[in-house]
């Protein structure tokens, strides 16, 4: 049997670290969806944040809400505040760039939504006051990380749910935050709508 070549022996390391999260991020998951579940039923929305690597990660998950992941069904109210280059650059150059999420949260955010921000580790400032904000707002936070606890977790309170992926390095935590979103944005989407379409 011949050895694997360097790039097979990386994708064979990429799906046993996917494979490793699965059983630690269950409940957390589970716990998630009930959050965004309970958050779109009772007529609230969705802000999504995600920074560096986790940006794109945040989009697709607003992607998936906002129109379909399996199939076709009504929108999900989910607003990505992390995609508009004009008004963080406008924000980051008048002010700080540690809010340009926490302002956009304070203007738009409402008692009763949901917070999801992504980072890969955990660290980010910007996230951190956004996650302040929220709790002065009473809104949900639900965060999804990778790497070790950091600025993010010192921050989170009692009811926040925090998903924390086992991954040391920006590859895998974003291999494990794409498997996670998707696993998030299939439950919540057969939780709504299963069946009815």
């Amino acid at each position: 049997m011949s050895e694997l070549s360097p790039l097979s022996n990386y994708l064979c390391e990429a799906i046993d670290s996917a494979a490793a999260n699965i059983e630690p991020i269950s409940t957390q998951l589970e716990q998630a969806c009930d959050q965004i579940t309970e958050t779109l039923l009772n007529d609230h929305k969705l802000i999504i944040c995600g920074n560096g690597h986790s940006a794109p990660i945040a989009a697709l998950l607003t992607t998936s809400l906002m129109h379909q992941q399996e199939f076709e069904r009504p929108s999900l109210p989910a607003i990505n505040i992390s995609i508009d280059s004009t008004t963080i650059s406008a924000i980051a150059k008048d002010g700080n760039y540690h809010h340009v999420y926490s302002k956009q949260i304070r203007a738009i955010g409402n008692k009763g939504d949901t917070l999801v921000a992504l980072s890969i580790d955990g660290n980010c400032s910007n996230i951190v006051q956004a996650i302040q904000i929220a709790h002065e707002k009473e809104i949900n936070v639900i965060t999804l990380t990778g790497f070790e606890e950091g600025k993010m977790s010192a921050v989170m309170q009692g009811e926040d749910i925090e998903i924390q992926l086992l991954s040391h390095s920006v590859a895998r935590t974003m291999e494990a935050q794409l498997l996670a979103v998707n696993a998030l944005c299939h439950q919540i989407e057969n939780q709504l709508f299963g069946g009815m379409f």
